[in-house]
């Protein structure tokens, strides 16, 4: 396997549960693809609004992840202004 630990803990408990190695592999594969999806989804949308619209930045590419609740690297805990302010 690789160096991500997580992976291969996963990867270990599925195949000691009975699942050969490609089905294990494709669980996990299948997962990754799965949380990974909504985030492409927001940096895509950016992506063509930028070049489409223009006047946006990079720090709207930041908002709209932690607002979709994706805490980028070195972020404090962030929480959502309340809908009153």
């Amino acid at each position: 396997m690789t160096d991500q630990p997580a992976r291969t803990a996963a990867f270990n408990a599925l195949t000691k549960n009975g699942l050969n190695r490609y089905e294990a592999n494709g669980l996990l594969n299948n997962h990754a693809y799965e949380a990974v999806t909504p985030v492409m989804r927001i940096v895509t949308d950016y992506v063509i609004e930028s070049n489409d619209i223009g006047g946006i930045d990079c720090n709207d590419l930041a908002d709209r992840l932690r607002t979709a609740g994706y805490h980028l690297p070195g972020d404090e805990p962030y929480e959502l202004p309340d809908d009153d302010e």
